[in-house]
């Protein structure tokens, strides 16, 4: 690659880019841009993309995933709306017992059988996981759900995947770097608990070791 070309690469992957990659990745020629897109495969390269993308965000990383995140009651309705890019909503079992959990973007009072929620209650305190864009998403997620699009791309248009550039071995690498950042930046332990759950005070070990039991899986 030239100088020139260097000079133009941004640092991190962008949505076109990851576009392309999974077309050259079946022989297919990049595009310039993804507005008003006429190109039948972009469209499909892109779609599958964005569908792995937000498939691997669900389950929950350290990026995307927070631990008490307050959530007040609109005063007009009552109601406790909650943003659309959360995917996750979990509020403590130990001091709601189940009461509330989201029905679409509503939390439901199962207690009172009702979405006007009582103002003495709130805020209501829930671990959620959010959705992020592609640009909030960190390089190393972004590579991996690239690599992942560009052989399931590649298997829907072709019927196989035996003739790409990608491979499993490829796929599997780059899961493994993903978990690898996760990991380094979660700095999980028996007494803090792990990278899918909130660190509890080093005073409270056993509630520590089961929350790291719990939560500190690794993804694959």
């Amino acid at each position: 690659m030239g100088l020139a070309n260097q000079g133009k690469t941004p640092g991190r992957t962008t949505l076109l880019e990851a576009v392309n990659t999974l077309l050259e990745n079946i022989g297919e020629q990049p595009v310039d841009s993804l507005d008003n897109q006429q190109v039948q495969d972009a469209r499909v390269a892109e779609s599958t993309i964005l569908e792995l993308h937000k498939e691997g965000q669900i389950r929950g990383w350290t990026w995307n995933r927070e631990s008490s995140y307050p959530f007040e009651r609109d005063v007009a309705s009552g109601e406790v709306v909650v943003p659309a890019n959360v995917v996750h909503f979990t509020v403590n079992p130990y001091r709601w017992d189940g009461r509330f959990i989201l029905r679409g973007q509503r939390v439901y009072d199962t207690w009172e059988r009702k979405y006007r929620i009582d103002p003495e209650v709130c805020p209501i305190y829930a671990d959620v996981v959010w959705l992020l864009s592609f640009d909030d998403s960190p390089e190393a997620f972004n590579r991996y759900t690239t690599i992942r699009a560009a052989r399931v791309f590649a298997a829907r248009v072709l019927g196989s995947d035996s003739v790409v550039r990608f491979t499993a071995y490829d796929e599997q690498s780059a899961l493994t770097e993903l978990v690898r950042v996760e990991m380094d930046q979660a700095k999980p332990n028996s007494l803090t608990g792990g990278p899918f759950s909130r660190p509890m005070p080093t005073y409270e070990p056993s509630q520590g070791l089961m929350r790291g039991i719990a939560g500190g899986r690794v993804i694959g």
